[in-house]
């Protein structure tokens, strides 16, 4: 058995034993260590590429949900896009700061907030980062048949409505 396990996993780039077809036998145990463990594989093949282009998955995510609001928003609006309380991103999103990528100032409206926008260099980081993810994208879904992707979609918007309901952020949809 021992001797199993070590020829099995990461060091040897095989799928972990969950991944086994002998494994589905427990298939609500399998879907679930299934979703995670593809998920934290996932994201740590983007943060590969991106660092390839000098960036990082962390700056993609919280400069993208920046992107994606109205020309700025706070720090509480960006940790709900990307599903973390506020915070958990203040180291980042100082060194964003510090980095040039945003600018936070007071808001006018609300003193103990700041308002936080992309810069210029913050516009052109996220333009390479989506060419980036968008490439790895691409190439990690090629050859997956649409009805597949249609069907895990359905599986996942269920999962999403059940834990959600169960008093999860409602902004992380």
């Amino acid at each position: 058995m021992a001797q199993d396990k070590a020829a099995r996993g990461p060091r040897d780039g095989s799928p972990p034993r969950i991944f086994d077809d002998d494994y589905d036998s427990q298939r609500l145990i399998a879907a679930t260590r299934r979703i995670m463990l593809v998920g934290r594989r996932y994201r740590r093949t983007l943060d590969l590429a991106l660092k390839e282009a000098g960036h990082s998955q962390v700056r993609w995510e919280i400069l993208h949900a920046i992107s994606l609001d109205s020309g700025q928003c706070t720090l509480m609006e960006v940790a709900a896009h990307i599903g973390l309380e506020g915070p958990s991103i203040v180291g980042a999103m100082a060194k964003l700061e510090a980095g040039g990528f945003i600018e936070r100032r007071q808001d006018g409206s609300d003193r103990r907030s700041r308002l936080i926008r992309l810069t210029d260099k913050g516009h052109e980081a996220v333009a390479v980062m989506t060419e980036v993810v968008r490439a790895q994208r691409e190439k990690l879904w090629h050859g997956i048949p649409e009805a597949d992707i249609d069907a895990m979609l359905r599986v996942l918007a269920q999962l999403r409505n059940k834990l959600w309901s169960n008093g999860a952020d409602a902004d992380d949809r």
